[in-house]
């Protein structure tokens, strides 16, 4: 008679059920350190670099995973764990090296391969343990690698855009979420022990008894059965309960070791940057550099002011005194301090917070916004009244606005930017209701929208009177960071509220450094173009381009709604506040436009409508995306690389 084949043991749902939730835990902290290993780079490669081929890293570690040998989970958690209480330093460290060769775009690739995939790859490989681990070797419906793979690689790429949203984690420093992580990992290796299995118990094959040679059977009638010969029931014993796990050597001493990882996790596994916030300055041992503040931005990342001391090294000597804002590894803006803070006269010099003399810009783009004072498009037209400041950086248009006398209201996302333009860049305190923590966008709509329900419901002859008030003589623009834009705040509805907003003779200053004939530059100029009657575009240098389209360069477009053409005025010393640049760039300002026909007579006409960017087909992030790698290298050529190491 044939044996029956035998069945592999039930698998329990309880034991599916638990691996499924800690597979879901798994790949969160995956994400979540995804998410914070982004971060972590900004500061030393931007956002557009590291996130170029981040995701095909991820699907590289995923495939790693799932195909790799199946590993011993409580291992791996160990593994894991010292994995991520490395993190802060190897992902500074490995970024820092890499940086330093020059190329953002292999740079991160290189520095994502060494300290991100095998995180990942380790991670995933628990993943499939944790799937295959309550079902037996021959069960067949335990779940395949080849479906692992793509989840683990769609859950640990989407997922990272959830962190953004829970309230603590966008200022958390990234070393605090890489130590946590590790914590947890650890304290479930060294728990391990004391833990309910779920794998299936083993199957027990008992081998049969030999049975005794039947006797031969005693004479009797024929045809009737031995009276002695009965049919004795085979009896299956029950299975034996399943055995608690034995407990190994060395488990106590795992628990004893628990208390010791948050004492390590605040001492020697901190990562090497400085603490954010930074409570008193901080200064480079080996080299000219003082850190007066350092933050963590929801917005911006970490947010920096350095500052540049006397040195006789010739690498360092021509930025010395120097006093800089940076985001990221983008700088907002920056003046001369020190003995370098000079002036015409006294008026020239300004004061900080702690009264340290403050001199010129850095950058001559800011000074030339305020060329927008300057601008007339119709005779007789009044001087400004007050502006509008989109973008607030270091805050040098503003200062010098408010100096003016003009009423100042500043729109700006982030409260760090505001609190260190405020404190080491000498921005006087906004009046009331001059200064709005929030996004332009959402800020210009409603502003939009409150001043046409107030001229629609007020009677015509008293509607001009109640309603020019509200209208900003002068807006400056300004939302350049990173080596991109907000797409969202250079769309034609953007511009079609902002006009709602500005006086008929009022000046609009937009900011842009690019390639004008890139197609972020042609999207830029073309809607511009179409969304303003009259715009005319210079740039920033202090020195003649040749080669004004093909070149990287900052660039300021004024443009108006009055169909008038704006010219400049003359300027006058009292234009120039005491400072030596304003002087140059306002005496030099028919030398550096730019005729902007130049730039839109060169688009073929069936591609001009690509080129206008709107809210609902605006490719402009994508764009400006691919050309910040070039931004990153010209931001690596204006400072040393230590100085964009030290945040």
């Amino acid at each position: 008679m044939a044996s029956k084949a035998r069945e592999p043991p039930k698998t329990s749902l309880s034991a599916i059920a638990l691996t499924r939730v800690a597979s879901i835990l798994v790949l969160l902290g995956l994400s979540l350190v995804a998410y914070g290993y982004k971060r972590a780079l900004e500061p030393l490669y931007g956002t557009a670099a590291p996130n170029l081929h981040l995701p095909k890293i991820v699907w590289a570690s995923c495939i790693l995973g799932s195909f790799a040998p199946s590993v011993p989970i409580p291992r791996a958690a160990l593994g894991l764990g010292l994995l991520l209480y490395a993190l802060p330093h190897s992902s500074y460290w490995v970024a820092v090296y890499t940086a330093r060769q020059g190329d953002p775009v292999w740079g991160p690739v290189a520095t994502h391969l060494i300290v991100l995939l095998p995180i990942l790859a380790l991670g995933v490989a628990v993943v499939k343990a944790l799937q295959e681990a309550p079902y037996s070797k021959d069960d067949p419906s335990a779940p395949q690698s080849a479906m692992t793979m793509p989840v683990c690689a769609t859950a640990v790429n989407a997922l990272q855009g959830l962190w953004p949203a829970l309230p603590y984690l966008p200022t958390a420093p990234e070393s605090l979420i890489f130590l946590q992580l590790g914590t947890a990992c650890v304290s479930l290796w060294a728990i391990e022990p004391y833990l309910p299995s779920v794998r299936p118990p083993p199957v027990v094959v008992k081998v049969p008894e030999p049975t005794p040679a039947p006797s031969p059977p005693a004479k009797g009638k024929k045809g009737k059965k031995n009276a002695s010969e009965k049919v004795v029931p085979t009896v299956t014993p029950p299975p034996p309960p399943p055995a608690r796990k034995e407990e190994r050597p060395g488990s106590k001493l795992r628990i004893l070791l628990l208390p010791l990882f948050p004492l390590l996790t605040s001492t020697i596994l901190r990562g090497p940057t400085l603490p954010k916030p930074l409570l008193e300055p901080y200064t480079h041992p080996s080299v000219p550099l003082r850190i007066l503040s350092s933050a963590i931005s929801t917005y911006s990342g970490v947010v920096v002011v350095g500052q540049t001391l006397g040195s006789s090294d010739e690498e360092f000597q021509k930025m010395a005194n120097l006093r800089y804002l940076r985001a990221g590894h983008s700088l907002l803006g920056g003046v001369w301090v020190g003995p370098r803070a000079l002036g015409v006269d006294a008026s020239g010099i300004l004061k900080d917070e702690a009264g340290d003399d403050l001199g010129d810009s850095i950058y001559s783009a800011f000074v030339l916004q305020e060329a927008a004072r300057l601008a007339v498009n119709t005779p007789g037209h009044g001087a400004p009244n007050n502006a509008l400041i989109i973008g607030l950086g270091a805050g040098i248009s503003a200062t010098s606005f408010a100096r003016h006398g003009l009423d100042t209201t500043i729109v700006e996302i982030d409260e760090v930017v505001y609190d260190a333009a405020h404190r080491f860049f000498g921005l006087p305190t906004p009046g009331p209701d001059r200064l709005f923590i929030q996004d332009a966008r959402t800020w210009v709509r409603n502003r939009s929208l409150t001043l046409t329900e107030s001229s629609t419901t007020t009677a015509p002859g008293e509607a001009a009177e109640l309603a020019s008030p509200e209208l900003f003589d002068i807006v400056i623009h300004d939302c350049f960071s990173g080596g991109g834009v907000p797409s969202h705040l250079y769309t034609e509805e953007f511009w079609r509220d902002l006009k709602n907003i500005v006086s008929p003779h009022g000046i609009v200053a937009v900011n842009f450094a690019g390639i004008l004939e890139s197609p972020s530059g042609k999207g830029v100029v073309s809607t511009l173009q179409a969304s303003f009657p009259q715009c005319r575009a210079f740039y920033d240098s202090l020195e003649t381009s040749h080669n004004t389209t093909s070149e990287f360069l900052n660039w300021v477009f004024f443009c108006t709604l009055s169909p008038e053409p704006i010219e400049f005025r003359q300027p006058v010393d009292a234009d120039y506040l005491g400072s030596y640049l304003r002087r140059h760039v306002f005496a030099h300002l028919p030398q550096r436009e730019l005729d902007l026909s130049r730039v839109t007579d060169a688009i073929p006409e069936a591609e001009r409508e690509r080129y206008l960017l709107k809210d609902a087909a605006n490719p402009l992030g994508d764009w400006q995306a691919k050309e910040a790698i070039g931004h990153w290298k010209i931001m690596r050529g204006v400072l040393p690389d230590v100085y964009w190491e030290t945040y």
